[in-house]
């Protein structure tokens, strides 16, 4: 099984419905879940604000390799 992501705390949001459609329609759109948009807006303030942020890889692949 590959690596996951850690996740220390759930943050709730309270959205007005129309905010709520918008998340979702924008999401759907560019296939994406509400949650990659949401941590995408973060990531983007953070980094415009000067912060670092270490993106995580993705786990290494096995490749088998073929016999000839």
């Amino acid at each position: 099984m590959g690596q996951k992501r850690i996740r220390t705390k759930l943050f709730r949001v309270w959205l007005h419905p129309k905010e709520l459609e918008f998340l979702n329609n924008y999401a759907e759109e560019n296939m994406f879940t509400a949650s990659e948009v949401i941590r995408t807006l973060i990531h983007g303030l953070m980094k415009s604000e000067g912060y670092k942020i270490k993106e995580p890889l993705l786990p290494k692949q096995k490749i088998k390799k073929r016999r000839e």
